[in-house]
């Protein structure tokens, strides 16, 4: 194809779709001719569908009503969204403008494009979550994510190039859902965790076996479950899952989140499972590892999808998917037919964890989390749950 062009005419438009297609298989590297490539063909596109495909974007009350309506929710349900049940009144009636912290809650929780419950385009937060000045360079560098030679002239600007404007990388970040979100999570260092997760399992992926697309499943998670049984099944349990062509990055929380953990596929379909480890508990490890394997089993057939979840330890049971997950979580490590049966669950005590433990090849940390959570009591158990034994295992990481 000759060096691309402004388009002006459908058979250039979809010559160019092909191309892009083409490029964004072979996954070419940014900055390289092709990778340059693929980013000016995805800008022209871009461009040349919001001039051929423009379309009026729906009133923001009707965008919410409409998804209310999709999902089956009442007012009572998104009350916690807007302020409560006098203040979700009032935005549905149209007597109260959404504020920021609205439109972001909506748009977490609901899956609501911001730029549609947004009525002026210009407004302030049009500026949008890319804003170079809320980039937390500082925090960037000290964590390690980029090296003392680009650290010397890194801006916010490159940041965002890097991490929230690829052709490629846009795709992903566009498609996130997210649980357990509050008003007050900041989505922009959200989406840069995102996309360091897929920066790092790009660069590490000759360092993984090949994926077969029927390897998660019940037994696989099962087996991943019984590696919290080893005194180094943290260590295990990355090196299993790079075996099976698996992406375990951990990587440590940004500001303003409460990110626990992340599934996304890769460009080949491979799982990738994003982990923070910002509970350094064992308990939190392996039960946020196993959610997330979960998600990638159950929930990823689009490529382009991302799933993270925020503060996973308080009860997302509002969304079937987080319902799905726990509850395949919770059997991999301890089957329904044995725990409301077993001497732990209806006596606690750490002589029964211990046992309990030990009948079925986990973690007694495991079981100890269980309980904690199940009994709304976080103060038991304290010296069973593996505190500060979860960071540990990868000293690579900067914490």
């Amino acid at each position: 194809m000759n060096d691309p062009k402004i388009i002006k005419t459908e058979v250039q438009y979809r010559a160019y779709l092909s191309e892009i297609d083409r490029l964004a298989t072979e996954d070419p590297v940014l900055g390289t001719r092709e990778g340059d490539r693929l980013e000016l063909l995805a800008k022209l596109v871009e461009d040349y569908e919001k001039e051929r495909f423009k379309f009026q974007k729906p009133d923001p009350i009707e965008a919410i009503r409409f998804r209310m309506e999709e999902q089956g929710l009442r007012q009572t349900d998104i009350a916690h969204l807007l302020g409560g049940k006098n203040r979700v009144s009032e935005v549905l009636s149209g007597k109260r403008p959404l504020t920021l912290a609205m439109v972001r809650a909506l748009s977490d929780s609901l899956h609501i494009p911001a730029d549609l419950l947004i009525r002026e385009p210009e407004a302030a937060y049009a500026t949008g979550d890319d804003d170079e000045e809320d980039i937390p360079l500082a925090t960037l560098v000290k964590s390690g994510w980029f090296s003392a030679v680009e650290s010397a002239h890194l801006t916010a600007k490159d940041v965002v190039q890097r991490y929230l404007q690829p052709a490629q990388g846009a795709l992903y970040l566009k498609h996130t859902l997210t649980y357990g979100s509050a008003p007050g999570t900041n989505k922009t260092n959200l989406r840069l965790w995102v996309g360091k997760v897929r920066e790092i399992a790009k660069e590490t992926r000759r360092e993984r076996g090949t994926w077969q697309p029927d390897t998660l499943n019940e037994q696989f998670l099962q087996y991943v479950a019984k590696l919290s049984w080893s005194n180094s099944g943290p260590r295990l349990a990355k090196n299993f899952l790079a075996e099976k062509g698996i992406a375990l990055v951990i990587l440590k929380h940004l500001p303003r989140t409460r990110l626990d953990g992340a599934a996304m596929l890769s460009e080949d379909g491979a799982p990738i499972i994003g982990l923070t480890i910002r509970q350094d508990r064992l308990d939190n490890f392996w039960f946020t590892l196993l959610h997330e394997l979960a998600h990638a089993w159950k929930h990823l057939s689009d490529t382009k999808l991302t799933i993270t979840d925020e503060n996973l330890e308080s009860a997302h049971e509002d969304d079937a998917k987080e319902v799905e997950a726990n509850r395949i979580a919770r059997d991999a490590f301890i089957p329904r037919t044995v725990w409301k049966r077993c001497e732990a669950f209806l006596r606690p005590s750490t002589e029964n964890i211990l046992q309990l433990s030990n009948e079925l090849h986990i973690s007694p940390a495991i079981i100890a989390g269980r309980l904690r959570r199940e009994k709304s009591n976080y103060t038991v158990f304290t010296k069973l749950v593996g505190n500060k034994q979860a960071r540990k295992h990868f000293p690579e990481v900067t914490w």
